[in-house]
C-alpha cells in the first residue's frame, strides 16, 4: 500500500528567533513559580512582571525599545502582592489588567509614548476576591467586561466602566486552574484541582457540563478552539504523562480523543489560532513549542506538523495579536518568550515559507479586530455577536490599525419626531463601525477626516456618560456623498409639500470618506431653507437606536415565550409516560 502524505499549507511552517540586537535585554524578570501569564503583548507595547524585594511591580516598554533595558526603566508599582497574570485590553492599545496576591484586579492607563515615570496610580481597583488573584480574562466581544479567578475558590465578572460585580460564580470546591472564553462571549471554561472541567454559562451561571478531564494530579489548562464548540485541554494522567485531549463542550462524559504528548514534568500552556486552526503547545521549563494542526472531519483531529527547539528554557510566552504581525513575512504567530535562565525577552516568529513576496489571502483570512461588537448592557441584555473582523490585507496609511471589512448597517425607513434634544456625541459607535471608504469617480468628494488617537482619547473622557450605545456623529463635509443625498432629499420634499420637521426617507449603507492627515475638529453645519440637515441626521439616527431597543426587547420576550412553550409540551409527554408504565 502506497504511502500518503497529508496535504496541508501549514507542513512546513517553522519557528524564526529575532537576532540578538532585535531582542529585550536586561530585564529582571521575576521567579514566581506561579503559571499565570507574566507577560503580555499587543502592536504598541511589552509588558513583563519584574522581580521585586515588596509588592509587585512590571515592566511596560514600547515594542521598538528594543536592545538593552535600563535598570532604572520606569516601571507600574500599585500592587502590594507580587503580581501574577497581566492582560491587554483587546478593544484599547493603552488599557491593560493586572491582578496579584494582594486579592486585586487593576486596570491601568498606557500614555502613547510609554511611562516616563514610576507609577502607582491605577485608573480603576476592582476588590471582590478575598484571596489571591490567580488569572484574569478579556471579554472576546464586550468591552469594559474582564473575568477573574481567585485563589477563594470564586470566579467574578466585573464590568469595568462601572467598578462593580455582574456575576459571582462559586462552583468550584477547589482551586481554578485556567479560564477560557468561547469565542462569542456566551460561555467559559475552567480547569480545577479537582480534575474537572467545566463549561458555564457566563450570564446565569447555570454548569452546562461538568466532567472529570486528565487523571493526574498537576495542573490541567483548557482553551475553547473558536466557534466549533469544541475545547482542548492539556494536563497530565496517571503515569505523570503528559497529554492533550479534545472534547465536545456539551458532552464531556468521553475525549474525542486524547494523546500523550511525553513524560516530561513542566505544565503544557496550549495556544489557539482560529484562523489557521493550528494550536500551538508550550512547556513550562520546555525550550521546544509544539504545533499541531485541527481538523473537523474526522478523527485524530489533531495532526501533528512540526516542533521549534531551542537549548534555552522558557518560563512564560506571550502572545502578539494578529493586527500586529508582520505580513510581508508571512508571519502567522509571533511569541515573546522569557528566558528561565536569564534576563531576555526574545521575539519568535512562526512563518510559512513562500516565494511569493505578495499578500497571501489564504493564510490571512479576516480576524478579530480592536473593535467591540457589543456594549457591557448590551450583552448583560442577552445580546450576542460574533467579533467584529477585519482584513490584514489594506492597513490605514501611518498606522498599524487595519480597515474594517464587516460592520453593521441599517436598511429601514424611519420618520423623524421631535424627541429629545439633538446632541453631539464624539465617541465612536459601540457596534456600528465605519467601513472601508468607497471612492466615487464622478463625484470628487472631499474626504473626511477623522485622527484614530484623538478619537481613542475623545471616547475615554466619555466613558461616564450613559449615552454609550447612542450612535456617534461623525464630521461630515459639506461635500459628502451621504450628506448630498439627503440634502437633496430634503429640498425635493420642500418644493413639493411645505417645509415640516417630519420627514420620511430611506438610510443607505453608510459610506464615509477619511482624510488621515486632516485634523479632527467640530462637525460643519450648513443650514438650507432654515434646516440644519446634521442636526435631522443626528435625530435620525437617535430614532433609529430607540427602535433597534424596542425590537430587542421584542425578541427577548420572544424567547421567553418559546421557552415557555417548549415546558407546556415536556408535560403532557411525561405524563402520558408514566401512564403507560
Amino acid at each position: 500500500m502506497p504511502f500518503k502524505v497529508r496535504v496541508s499549507k501549514y507542513r512546513h511552517v517553522f519557528g524564526s528567533p529575532y537576532r540578538e540586537q532585535e531582542c529585550y535585554k536586561n530585564i529582571s524578570i521575576t521567579k514566581n513559580a506561579h503559571d499565570g501569564s507574566f507577560c503580555a503583548v499587543n502592536s504598541k507595547f511589552l509588558a513583563v512582571v519584574t522581580e521585586t524585594s515588596g509588592g509587585g511591580s512590571f515592566l511596560v516598554v514600547l515594542l521598538s525599545e528594543v536592545g538593552r533595558i535600563d535598570a532604572s526603566h520606569p516601571r507600574i508599582t500599585g500592587h502590594r502582592g507580587p503580581v501574577v497574570d497581566l492582560k491587554f485590553n483587546p478593544f484599547n492599545e493603552n488599557e491593560i489588567a493586572s491582578c496579584s496576591d494582594d486579592g486585586t484586579v487593576k486596570i491601568w492607563h498606557l500614555p502613547n509614548d510609554g511611562l516616563k515615570i514610576d507609577t502607582c496610580q491605577w485608573k480603576i481597583d476592582l476588590h471582590g476576591h478575598q484571596r489571591r488573584v490567580d488569572y484574569i480574562e478579556w471579554h472576546p466581544t464586550a468591552e469594559n467586561l474582564i473575568l477573574s479567578a481567585g485563589l477563594d475558590y470564586q470566579v467574578i465578572l466585573w464590568n469595568v466602566e462601572k467598578a462593580e460585580p455582574i456575576q459571582i460564580y462559586r462552583c468550584h470546591p477547589n482551586a481554578i486552574q485556567s479560564i477560557t472564553w468561547h469565542r462569542n462571549g456566551s460561555l467559559f471554561a475552567t480547569t480545577c484541582k479537582d480534575k474537572c472541567i467545566r463549561v458555564i454559562e457566563a450570564r446565569s451561571g447555570r454548569i452546562i457540563a461538568r466532567e472529570i478531564g486528565h487523571q493526574g494530579p498537576k495542573t490541567s489548562k483548557v482553551v475553547f478552539l473558536g466557534d466549533t464548540n469544541r475545547l482542548l485541554s492539556t494536563g497530565f494522567g496517571k503515569q505523570y504523562e503528559r497529554q492533550v485531549a479534545i472534547w465536545n463542550a456539551n458532552d464531556l462524559s468521553n475525549p474525542l480523543i486524547m494523546e500523550t504528548v511525553d513524560f516530561s514534568a513542566g505544565i503544557l500552556v496550549p495556544f489557539y489560532d482560529h484562523d489557521t486552526r493550528i494550536i500551538y503547545l508550550a512547556g513550562k521549563g520546555d525550550g521546544n513549542i509544539r504545533y499541531y494542526e485541527l481538523t473537523d472531519q474526522c478523527e485524530p483531529y489533531l495532526y501533528f506538523l512540526s516542533e521549534y527547539k531551542s537549548s534555552s528554557p522558557q518560563r512564560c510566552l506571550g502572545v502578539m495579536p494578529k493586527i500586529g504581525l508582520d505580513v510581508t513575512r508571512n508571519e502567522i504567530m509571533r511569541f515573546y518568550k522569557l528566558f528561565a535562565i536569564g534576563s531576555i525577552c526574545e521575539p519568535i516568529s512562526m512563518i510559512v515559507p513562500r516565494k511569493s513576496e505578495s499578500f497571501q489571502n489564504d493564510i490571512y483570512p479576516e480576524t478579530p479586530g480592536p473593535y467591540p461588537a457589543l456594549s457591557p448592557d448590551e450583552w448583560i441584555s442577552g445580546l450576542d455577536r460574533e467579533p467584529i473582523l477585519v482584513s490584514l490585507k489594506d492597513r490605514i496609511e501611518n498606522t498599524n490599525m487595519p480597515k474594517i471589512t464587516t460592520y453593521r448597517t441599517f436598511d429601514s425607513v424611519s420618520i423623524f419626531s421631535n424627541r429629545g434634544i439633538s446632541q453631539r456625541i464624539t465617541q465612536l459607535p459601540i457596534a456600528e463601525v465605519t467601513p472601508t471608504p468607497k471612492s466615487n469617480t464622478n463625484d470628487q468628494v472631499t474626504s473626511l477626516s477623522v485622527s484614530i488617537e484623538q478619537i481613542s482619547d475623545d471616547m475615554k473622557q466619555q466613558t461616564n456618560q450613559k449615552s454609550l450605545r447612542k450612535i456617534a456623529s461623525l464630521r461630515m463635509s459639506a461635500t459628502s456623498t451621504e450628506f448630498n443625498q439627503i440634502r437633496d432629499k430634503f429640498q425635493t420634499e420642500t418644493q413639493n409639500t411645505q417645509p415640516s420637521i417630519n420627514h420620511n426617507f430611506e438610510i443607505k449603507k453608510k459610506v464615509w470618506s477619511f482624510d488621515i492627515n486632516e485634523p479632527y475638529t467640530s462637525m460643519h453645519q450648513p443650514q438650507v431653507n432654515g434646516i440644519d440637515y446634521c442636526q435631522e441626521y443626528l435625530k435620525l439616527q437617535e430614532e433609529i437606536q430607540s427602535l433597534n431597543e424596542i425590537i430587542l426587547l421584542k425578541d427577548n420576550r420572544i424567547r421567553l415565550l418559546e421557552d415557555e412553550l417548549n415546558v407546556l409540551k415536556i408535560l403532557p409527554e411525561d405524563q402520558d409516560n408514566k401512564l403507560s408504565v
